[in-house]
């Protein structure tokens, strides 16, 4: 049943909850902060008004279009599954809603390598370097969720399967309109 964890799912936050200490609980609380829904909207917001300034108005859409689907996705599919939170020892912070997917790694793998991309476009030098940082802090944020016992970890999975699927998604249909729009020329 989807709404059911995995058998094994328990024991593994278990075992990552038995390495725990005040430096991970502290470090674990920032992840959470930046997956969160205000830093997610702020940071959308900026980087939108950001490609508006620039003129980019698809790039500026983009952003503006993945935060809208990823809040939706995030939300519509936590009331669609309603799978509850496990709740296997105290938290440290107070989660609210349904556990699947984790809407903190759905923002994570939708947001970190979208502005990865934006930054490895203005500075190609340093491309590597920022999908490299893109994708340890989507797995630091995902791991929290964990560490944090918020999330099984399918509703971790699901969340980096769904964002990073719809980045991916919405970037080759912003590199198809790009072709054809430089195919046809200027109208």
């Amino acid at each position: 049943m989807l709404g059911s964890p995995l058998p094994m799912e328990g024991s593994i936050l278990l075992w990552i909850h038995a390495r725990g200490g005040p430096v991970l609980d502290s470090a674990f609380w920032l992840s959470s902060e930046l997956g969160n829904l205000p830093f997610c909207a702020v940071l959308v917001s900026l980087l939108s008004l950001f490609h508006l300034r620039r003129g980019e108005r698809a790039e500026a859409l983009l952003w503006l279009l993945l935060g809208l689907t990823t809040l939706g996705l995030q939300e519509g599919l936590k009331v669609v599954v309603a799978r509850p939170r496990p709740h296997l020892w105290p938290w440290l912070i107070a989660p609210s809603g349904y556990a699947f997917p984790s809407g903190h790694a759905l923002a994570s793998a939708t947001f970190y390598p979208l502005l990865a991309r934006d930054v490895g476009r203005r500075w190609p030098a340093g491309r590597l370097l920022a999908w490299s940082l893109a994708f340890l802090l989507a797995l630091f944020i995902g791991v929290g969720r964990l560490y944090l016992g918020v999330h099984w970890p399918s509703d971790v999975v699901a969340g980096w399967a769904l964002g990073a699927g719809q980045t991916a998604l919405a970037l080759s249909l912003l590199g198809r309109r790009s072709t054809l729009a430089s195919r046809d020329g200027p109208r």
